[in-house]
């Protein structure tokens, strides 16, 4: 009897611990699942304040200095433009290439060198596409990116040059190439929207007689304002949801994807993006810095004309940058890393940082794309796929 007793004693004691017993070697505990609305998170309050432990903090404070140090970098690259700011992102290009390689474990010179002229072709396609028409002559960099473009040939040679390493590497598979092939159109396109959204607004407020490295209010300030923008809005995207999340979050959006992700992150962040880039984008409209055109109305640039532009892409954007914070979040739990690089501190690689802005820079350049080609009655679908 009394080995009976015990054994009733155990069975109790397990099923009492069941819950909150370690799943895995670092002694993690597993979280009670409970319902959305459960009574519970009832009582709690939606957004009450979560307890920070000491590493949470440490981290925050690495990445708040992190992301001071790369504004002191990029955001005078974007106001300067011209080949300065093509410098900065060409680094970056060939950083992101350097990151998605390592993804695969397939990370070699001759790999490399394929991969970065694949990506570089696409996103430098306007480029090339310009200089082959009207010759080599270099000045303003603005002048070749007009038009956003998905290059068909390019991206048919890519696939011809991918697959060939498959036949070159026995551990390069077809898998591999497969995804690479996805990820250099996406990174190739992400990047030329990149350019796109910096050098197209300088068409309209100046004419084709400014020379290059020209650093008045016309070349560097006003036409910053639309990336300048879009990169805001994005970034209040991630930073809304990170802290609401990490203060109030309590109900996982999808956790075989990215564990940490709350839906009161995510309302969070997209609130405080909408919020605070509408007014943002509204403000520059009246101060005479307009996002959507010039003073001499070569595209909309009243605030009575586009108020309602501002409010959908600021609606847009936070939307794009959670889908490619979770689109990069997933291709990382598949390849099983943590970050796609370690050369910013607190955040992770290139990738870590460009995942969202990839995605809204390409939604928003089709958006400008869209609406200046219908403004011009010049818009045909074709200009997509040349």
């Amino acid at each position: 009897m009394k080995k009976k007793d015990d054994v009733i004693e155990v069975v109790s004691v397990a099923e009492k611990d069941v819950e909150t017993m370690p799943i895995n070697s670092n002694d993690v505990e597993t979280p009670v699942r409970r319902g959305f609305f459960s009574k519970k998170e009832k009582n709690q309050g939606f957004f009450k304040k979560n307890e920070l432990s000491s590493g949470a903090k440490k981290s925050m404070l690495t990445r708040i200095i992190s992301a001071i140090v790369g504004l002191i970098i990029v955001v005078p690259a974007i106001f300067l433009g011209d080949w300065i700011y093509f410098a900065v992102i060409t680094f970056a290009l060939g950083v992101a290439c350097y990151e998605i390689l390592g993804c695969t474990n397939r990370r070699t010179v001759v790999t490399l060198i394929v991969y970065f002229i694949f990506v570089a072709l696409i996103a430098y396609w306007p480029l090339f596409k310009y200089m082959a028409v009207n010759g080599a002559a270099i000045s303003k960099i603005d002048q070749y990116y007009q038009m956003i473009y998905l290059p068909i040939i390019v991206v048919v040679v890519g696939v011809f040059l991918v697959f060939l390493l498959t036949v070159i590497y026995k551990d390069f598979t077809v898998h591999d190439a497969c995804f690479l092939i996805a990820m250099a159109i996406l990174l190739g396109f992400g990047f030329q929207c990149l350019f796109y959204l910096r050098y197209y607004p300088i068409s309209l407020y100046q004419n084709a007689e400014v020379k290059a490295w020209d650093f008045t209010i016309s070349n560097t300030i006003k036409p910053s304002m639309l990336l300048v923008f879009v990169i805001l809005s994005t970034f209040m995207t991630d930073t809304g949801a990170y802290f609401v999340g990490v203060f109030f979050g309590k109900n996982k959006m999808n956790e075989r994807i990215s564990p940490k992700k709350t839906w009161e992150g995510f309302v969070g962040g997209v609130v405080i993006s909408f919020v605070l880039s509408s007014v943002f984008g509204i403000v520059l409209t009246v101060c005479g810095f307009p996002i959507f055109g010039d003073k001499d109305g070569n595209f909309f640039v009243s605030l009575a004309d586009n108020w309602y532009l501002i409010l959908i892409l600021s609606l847009i954007i936070p939307l794009f940058a959670t889908l490619g914070d979770f689109v990069f979040s997933s291709i990382k739990r598949y390849w099983g890393i943590k970050d796609y690089g370690k050369l910013i501190p607190g955040h992770g690689g290139v990738l870590d940082r460009l995942d969202s802005i990839l995605f809204t820079v390409i939604v928003a350049s089709i958006f400008v794309f869209m609406l200046s080609a219908i403004n011009e009655g010049k818009f045909n679908w074709e200009q997509f796929l040349v």
